[in-house]
């Protein structure tokens, strides 16, 4: 709950939904197994226990063996855990100068299943034809004067110097129409220099908004005060989008007098959100994950009084959840509004493994740490190996789904419950026999 509860913190409102509704789901199903299972249980005589557990044997054996194993290969198993650990964080947020940080999505088409007609389309027109990258340059006078021969001119000049930036494609804005009339007129493409003669050419401007319901996207009719210059270009991430805004705000400023007097020019657009939602996902993942661990640390030092415990059972976690990064990084996968969220989730899930692991741990205080491991797997780790089978479960069943970043969260997912399983069995046992002053007491053989 305070897993899901922490990604309230994230700017992206899907995200902040997410974690509040599921936050409270989960406070309710607590609720109600503590009050209506039990009395379901009652009312309808359910056994509460069954003679034989499925493959009880083999896995008797496996915890039988694992207290030995886990001695024997205890600095192993730590340092691979760790290694692997560093490699996900590097995967995942670089090392400055020389890797980058993991890429996060912002390119429409990753939302688009690749199997539609729709993405082959648009795939096959933006490699063709022009990139789908579009900003919206606005442009605020203080008067009603968008149809005025001077602020025209202005614009069209912007326009120009827009057009001359290399990742620039299309510009489009109240002058290309103007052009285009010119143009089919005869008297070439570009608009006269001379104010009088380009003041005869913008005369009509306002019967062609009249007649022309499309051109009304660029001059705002109702009050004359809003021009629209429209920019298609390529490089549609963050960096693309910060140079060409860049590139928009020098051009603007090389208008200097010949600028309208008061006016106000600002990028906007579809894409500028793209940018600015990709670019509130990695600091979500930091603040929510920061805050998950505090608060489960919180609990697990009321739970267990243990620090050094505590650190201990972060390890499954920490190394699903990095893992998992660094297994995304080398198969090219990115960041998206999905997977973001799988630190939170693998973390607030999979360290319940870890509470049930050292309730039964702590059983068996005083005795030699073999035989606290041993009964802790005995005990616990069937539970803990079919709550994360039904987890992992659970989560793959998104891999069916028609939207790729559902899918791809599902999948991800369920791969790191798996890993955490590992962990919980090596990596987490191999740490005790590590730091726990009881491992000379009776170490296996």
């Amino acid at each position: 709950m305070l897993g899901f509860a922490a990604l309230s913190v994230s700017r992206v409102r899907p995200i902040r939904e997410l974690g509040i509704w599921t936050a409270l789901g989960l406070a309710i199903s607590w609720l109600v197994a503590f009050t209506l299972f039990p009395a379901l249980q009652l009312a309808l005589r359910t056994p509460t226990g069954t003679t034989r557990v499925a493959g009880g044997r083999v896995y008797g054996r496996l915890a039988a063996a694992l207290p030995a194993f886990t001695f024997r290969h205890r600095r192993a198993l730590v340092t691979t855990a760790l290694l692997l650990c560093a490699a996900g964080a590097v995967a995942l947020f670089g090392i400055p100068g020389r890797l980058r940080p993991m890429p996060v999505a912002v390119d429409s088409l990753t939302y688009i299943d690749p199997s539609l007609p729709l993405r082959s389309d648009l795939v096959w027109f933006r490699t063709n034809v022009a990139d789908l990258n579009v900003a919206h340059v606005w442009i605020h006078l203080p008067r009603p004067a968008g149809t005025d021969p001077e602020v025209l001119h202005a614009v069209d000049r912007l326009q120009s110097a827009i057009e001359a930036v290399p990742s620039v494609i299309a510009v489009l804005g109240p002058t290309t129409f103007l052009r285009l009339r010119r143009y089919f007129a005869g008297g070439g493409e570009r608009l006269p220099e001379d104010p009088a003669q380009f003041a005869r050419a913008a005369a009509d401007l306002e019967q062609m908004l009249l007649a022309e319901p499309g051109l009304r996207g660029y001059v705002d009719v109702n009050g004359f005060r809003d021009l629209n210059v429209t920019v298609l270009f390529w490089q549609g991430d963050v960096e693309g989008y910060a140079a060409l805004s860049r590139n928009i705000a020098r051009a603007w400023d090389g208008l200097g007098a010949k600028a309208p007097a008061g006016a106000r020019m600002r990028v906007v657009g579809e894409s500028l959100l793209e940018v600015k939602v990709g670019a509130s996902l990695v600091p979500t993942l930091a603040q929510s994950f920061a805050i998950t661990a505090a608060l489960i640390f919180v609990v697990f030092l009321f739970v267990f009084r243990s620090a050094t415990a505590r650190v201990l059972a972060m390890i499954p976690s920490l190394f699903a959840i990095l893992a998992t990064f660094l297994g995304m990084r080398l198969f090219g996968a990115s960041l998206n509004v999905a997977t973001i969220l799988i630190a939170t989730t693998v973390l607030g899930t999979t360290e319940n493994d870890q509470i049930h692991f050292f309730h039964h741990l702590h059983e068996r205080d005083g005795h030699p740490l073999g035989d606290a491991l041993a009964h802790a797997l005995r005990v616990s780790g069937h539970a803990i190996v079919f709550a994360t089978l039904i987890n992992a479960a659970g989560f793959l069943a998104l891999s069916v789904s028609s939207f790729p970043p559902l899918r791809q969260f599902g999948l991800v997912t369920s791969a790191a419950f798996i890993l955490a399983l590992i962990a919980d069995f090596t990596a987490l046992p191999a740490g005790l026999w590590i730091v726990n002053r009881r491992r000379r007491q009776g170490q296996p053989t």
